[in-house]
């Protein structure tokens, strides 16, 4: 079985009788949710949510306390619980969210590589309006990371990260009714600059960057990150956002069009184009200023 048999495997997980019995029933007959294809993946949304809740879990007190001990023993900054158990808990959280960035590219690179899949969606129909399994398996693992994510940001994080996570969780879902589902894994390629923010975190907070081996490392990464980010949020953010909305307005008189989810995606991803603009700016700014100290000094 490989990773894709197994990732796909998960989601074929029988629902619990509850669900069937009781939940769904509810929220179809009192028009809570409307999407059928939202009410047969609920169950599976849960399961992606508590998988990445029990990674948190196990990484937050097995994997991380004796890394974090270590380091914090090596550090000119007190060890004392406190800032243990806080770097912990942000450990884990980083850890979750590098796995679900590796889950949902190596979903979306094999969907997007095959032609065959991808000939599905030739037309604008398709892109707006059209499903297949393997875009919902997407969209499905993309929603369950992003309810774990406002989950989690509620007990550990702040307020800008709850709304992110909320966001996201909305646009999501709305390609799952399904509406541009397409367009999930085109734009979960903005994840691919993810695990190098990732490392990052992790090069800064347990490596001895004082060690030349950790700093090159480190400056490879960081020369990576700046190049995924430009290509995948800016470049490749900026022409996918122009090409949905080129085929909202080819299908705008369509009964099936809806207005206000279209407005929601498009705000949404401008918004987010800019503000990936002007954190490439920052991090430019951040890059030239640490090579023209290291210069000096």
């Amino acid at each position: 079985m490989d990773l894709k048999d197994f990732l796909v495997g998960y989601l074929d997980i029988p629902s619990p009788t509850i669900f069937d019995a009781k939940v769904i029933p509810f929220l179809r007959d009192y028009n809570i949710v409307k999407s059928e294809a939202i009410l047969s993946n609920l169950h599976s949304i849960i399961y992606v949510a508590l998988g990445y809740q029990m990674w948190f879990l196990v990484t937050r007190w097995l994997l991380f306390p004796p890394l974090t001990k270590w380091r914090l023993s090596h550090s000119k900054v007190p060890n004392d619980e406190k800032k243990a158990k806080k770097l912990n808990i942000e450990a884990a959280i980083h850890f979750v969210s590098f796995l679900q960035t590796l889950v949902v590219v190596y979903l979306s690179l094999i969907f997007l590589c095959d032609g065959d899949k991808t000939s599905n969606y030739d037309t604008v129909n398709a892109r707006i309006f059209g499903r297949s399994r393997d875009t919902e398996i997407i969209t499905v693992y993309a929603i369950g990371y992003f309810v774990w994510d406002v989950y989690i940001s509620v007990l550990h994080s702040t307020l800008p990260f709850v709304l992110h996570g909320i966001i996201s969780t909305v646009v999501f879902t709305i390609g799952l009714k399904p509406y541009i589902q397409y367009y999930a894994p085109v734009f979960l390629m903005f994840e691919l600059s993810n695990p190098f923010l990732n490392l990052r975190w992790f090069g800064l907070k347990y490596l001895p960057t004082e060690n030349r081996v950790c700093s090159i490392a480190l400056l490879i990464n960081n020369l990576l990150l700046l190049i995924f980010f430009f290509s995948a949020r800016i470049a490749w953010g900026w022409y996918q956002i122009g090409k949905l909305t080129w085929d909202f307005y080819t299908v705008h008189t369509d009964p099936r069009f809806l207005w206000l989810d279209s407005s929601i995606i498009v705000g949404g991803n401008l918004v987010l184009d800019v503000l990936n603009a002007i954190w490439f700016g920052t991090m430019l700014s951040v890059a030239f200023n640490v090579i023209t100290k290291r210069k000096k000094d």
